[in-house]
């Protein structure tokens, strides 16, 4: 059985996806990034400090060093796989060229999800529809959510031209978001 990335922009759906797959694949294992992400901050006791100064904790993630340790560590994982249960990877941090280049996709199916061709207003108003109290946004101001917004619009814009050009599939989550990861899941299923 192949492995699973799932990268893409934040509220996109990516959380929802790994845990539709491994509700039906459940001898996969799931990682979450932010798992791999915040115990690299607390094992240097820099907890507080990035919680207060998130534009740090945001540099942090998205810096090479960490997507390449998560990938390391996703690879590190696979081939100690030796039943071949699988690894399925969620990522809203990783840049397409870093995945094409340390990520075998003979052996991994790599999606992204995306917000499609929406603006930072309408990335809010989605978010808020689908916040749930365990989302990082619950509860946060909508003028607080535009600011990150604005970031996701931009890291929306850099997936959805860079995903073709490393041949990462790019899905449109922004319409029917249940309709659509099904689907996705049926794509995924097609060539485990």
């Amino acid at each position: 059985m192949k492995n699973i990335l799932i990268m893409g922009i934040g509220r996109a759906g990516k959380t929802t996806l790994s845990r539709m797959l491994k509700d039906k694949y459940n001898n996969y294992s799931l990682i979450h990034s932010d798992s791999l992400k915040w115990g690299m901050i607390r094992a240097k006791n820099k907890e507080k400090y990035y919680r207060e100064n998130v534009d740090k904790q945001k540099d942090f993630e998205h810096s090479e060093y960490f997507q390449r340790t998560l990938l390391e560590f996703f690879n590190s994982l696979i081939l100690k796989d030796d039943k071949k249960y699988g690894y399925i990877l969620e990522s809203g941090q990783l840049h397409p060229k870093i995945v094409k280049e340390m990520i075998d996709f003979n052996n991994t199916i790599v999606v992204c999800l995306g917000l499609g061709n929406l603006n930072i207003i309408d990335m809010v108003e989605l978010c808020l529809e689908h916040d749930t109290p365990k989302d990082w946004t619950f509860g946060l101001s909508k003028e607080y959510l535009i600011k990150h917004a604005s970031d996701w619009f931009s890291a929306n814009e850099m997936l959805k031209k860079e995903c073709p050009k490393y041949k990462i599939k790019y899905y449109d989550t922004s319409k029917n978001r249940i309709e659509c990861l099904n689907k996705i899941l049926s794509d995924i299923e097609k060539n485990i």
